[in-house]
C-alpha cells in the first residue's frame, strides 16, 4: 500500500523519531469524526465557447438532464451530475484585458486581485487561495502541490502565488511522475540522481512492520543496563505508537493504494518529459488528476493546483473541425491564425467547441478517479478558465465548475447564477469550506466588490 511505503521510506535503523511520527499522523491518517476537506483548483487556458458549454437554464442538474444535452460540452460530465455545481456570472476584479488578457486572467483566477504587468511579466496582486488554505490546514503549513500540463512557453506558471508582486509566482511540476514517486515512497533523491531505497522495498514487499524489521536492534537496545524502567516504558510506548499508525494506514487501504493508477504511463516519465504541441497535454492532465486523487486519499497534502496549458496554449488538437485548419489552440480561440489579432472564422469556433468537449472528457477521467477513492464528500474540486471566451478575452462570466460538497458545506446537483459577483466571494466560500476543521475565522479574501460568501453555493 502506498501510504505504508511512504511511511516506511528510509526507515533503515531503529532511530525512528517521535517528532516525525507526530507529523506523520497529521498527514497520513485522520480521525473519523474530523475528516479533512481537500482543495484542488484547476485553471485551464483560452476560454470556452459559451453558447455550447453550460446548460441554457439554471436549476437542478441530473444525470439524465445533462446526458440529454449533447450539444453542451458539460454533458459528458453527466455521470457525476449529483456531485456537480455549475456557476455562471462570476467575474474577475479586472473585468477586461488592459494588456495580454491571457496573462492577466491567469493572475486573477485564484487570487481575486487585479494583476500587475502584462504578458510574460504579468504578476499577481495578492496571495492565491491555495496558499491561504495550505497555511491554515497543512501540517507545518506545507506548500500546496503545484502542477502544470503543457509546454512552458510565453506564459507558463501564473496561477499560484506566495504573495502579491513580481517574483511571487510558485514553480509548478510538469511531470506527474514527480508526485507519483513521492507517493509510492520507494525512491530517494540525492548524490546526483534517484535511487531505489532497499529498506522501503523490503518492507513494502514483505508487509513487515517497522518493528519487525528492526526487532533485533530493538531488543538489544531494551537490554542495555543503563536504561531505566521509565526509559524502557517510553521506548515500548514509542514502538507501540508506530504500530498504531501502521494499523490506521492499513484501514485506509481502499483509497490509498495503487489501484486505478496508470502506473506504466507514469513510470515511463521517470526519465523526464519532452512536451510536444499535439494532444499529449490531455494525457498528462489525466495522469496529474490520478496522482492528486491518490495524494488526497493518502492525506499527503490537502491542497493542489493545476495549470492546464500555457496562457497562449500552442497545443494542436486533433479534432474534426481543425483538420482543414491545423491551427494551435490559441489561434483557434482567437478565430484567426494570430497571437494578437481576433477574427470570426466559424470553423475555428467549432473546433474550439470540440476541444471543450475533449477537455471535459479529460476532466471526467479525473472525477472518476476522485470518486473511486471516496473523495466526493471531502473535496472541493474547482475547474475554471483564465478568460471567459477567446476572441474578446472577457473576464466577466468566467465559467466555474465545482465537484464535491466540501464536507457537506456546498450545494451539489445545481446550476446557479452567482449574480455578477467578483471571484473574491467565490473564494470566501471555498476557503471557508476548506478550513472549517482548523479555523472559524471569517474569510475576507482578495480585492473584489463586496464581502461574504455566495449564498447560492451553500448547502
Amino acid at each position: 500500500m502506498l501510504n505504508r511505503r511512504a511511511f516506511l521510506r528510509g526507515l533503515g535503523t531503529i532511530a525512528v523519531g517521535l517528532p516525525f511520527l507526530e507529523g506523520l499522523q497529521e498527514r497520513s491518517a485522520w480521525a473519523a469524526d474530523t475528516p479533512p476537506v481537500f482543495s484542488f483548483y484547476i485553471v485551464a487556458a483560452c476560454g470556452v465557447v459559451g453558447k455550447q458549454f453550460f446548460p441554457n437554464a439554471t436549476g437542478p442538474i441530473t444525470q439524465s438532464s445533462l446526458a440529454g444535452m449533447p450539444d453542451k460540452a458539460v454533458s459528458v460530465l453527466a455521470p457525476h451530475a449529483e456531485n456537480l455545481l455549475f456557476i455562471k456570472n462570476i467575474n474577475f476584479p479586472l473585468g477586461g484585458p488592459t494588456g495580454c488578457g491571457h496573462a492577466q486572467g491567469c493572475c486573477q483566477a485564484l487570487t481575486a486581485a487585479p494583476p500587475g504587468g502584462s504578458g510574460a511579466q504579468a504578476y499577481s496582486g495578492g496571495i492565491s487561495a491555495d496558499m491561504v488554505i495550505a497555511q491554515a490546514v497543512n501540517a507545518n503549513a506545507a506548500d500546496p502541490l503545484t502542477l502544470y500540463a503543457g509546454a512552458k512557453n510565453y506564459i507558463a506558471e501564473r496561477i499560484s502565488f506566495k504573495a502579491g508582486g513580481a517574483g511571487q509566482v510558485r514553480a509548478a511540476d510538469l511531470s506527474p511522475y514527480k508526485l507519483y514517486s513521492k507517493l509510492v515512497g520507494l525512491t530517494t533523491s540525492g548524490g546526483g540522481g534517484t535511487t531505489t531505497d532497499p529498506v522501503a522495498v523490503e518492507l513494502a514487499t514483505t508487509r513487515k512492520s517497522v518493528n519487525d524489521f528492526v526487532r533485533a536492534e530493538l531488543n538489544a537496545l531494551k537490554a542495555r543496563s543503563e536504561l531505566s524502567q521509565a526509559d524502557q516504558l517510553r521506548l515500548q510506548q514509542h514502538f507501540d505508537s508506530i504500530r498504531d499508525v501502521e494499523i490506521k494506514m492499513g484501514n485506509m487501504a481502499g483509497a490509498c493504494t495503487k489501484d486505478g493508477l496508470s502506473t506504466s504511463e507514469l513510470e515511463a516519465l521517470a526519465g523526464g518529459i519532452a512536451f510536444k504541441t499535439n494532444g499529449m497535454i490531455e494525457d498528462v492532465v489525466k495522469l496529474h488528476l490520478e496522482v492528486v486523487a491518490l495524494a488526497f486519499a493518502c492525506n499527503f497534502n490537502r491542497v493542489a493546483t493545476l495549470q492546464w496549458g500555457d496562457g497562449t496554449d500552442g497545443t494542436k488538437y486533433n479534432v474534426p473541425s481543425n483538420a482543414s485548419l491545423g491551427w494551435p489552440f490559441h489561434h483557434l480561440s482567437h478565430r484567426v491564425p494570430s497571437d494578437s489579432a481576433t477574427g470570426s472564422n466559424p470553423t475555428a469556433e467549432q473546433a474550439h467547441a470540440e476541444i471543450d468537449v475533449v477537455r471535459m472528457k479529460t476532466l471526467l477521467h479525473g472525477l472518476d478517479q476522485f470518486k473511486a477513492r471516496g473523495l466526493q464528500n471531502q473535496t472541493v474540486f474547482l475547474w475554471t478558465n483564465h478568460v471567459a471566451e477567446g476572441p474578446s478575452h472577457s473576464m466577466r462570466n468566467v465559467p466555474h465548475i465545482i465537484w464535491g460538497n466540501g464536507g457537506g458545506f456546498l450545494k451539489s446537483g445545481q446550476y446557479i447564477d452567482a449574480g455578477n459577483v467578483t471571484n473574491n466571494k467565490l473564494f470566501n466560500t471555498l476557503i471557508t469550506a476548506a478550513i472549517r476543521d482548523k479555523s472559524t475565522t471569517t474569510v475576507n479574501f482578495g480585492m473584489g466588490t463586496g464581502t461574504g460568501m455566495i449564498p447560492g453555493m451553500l448547502a
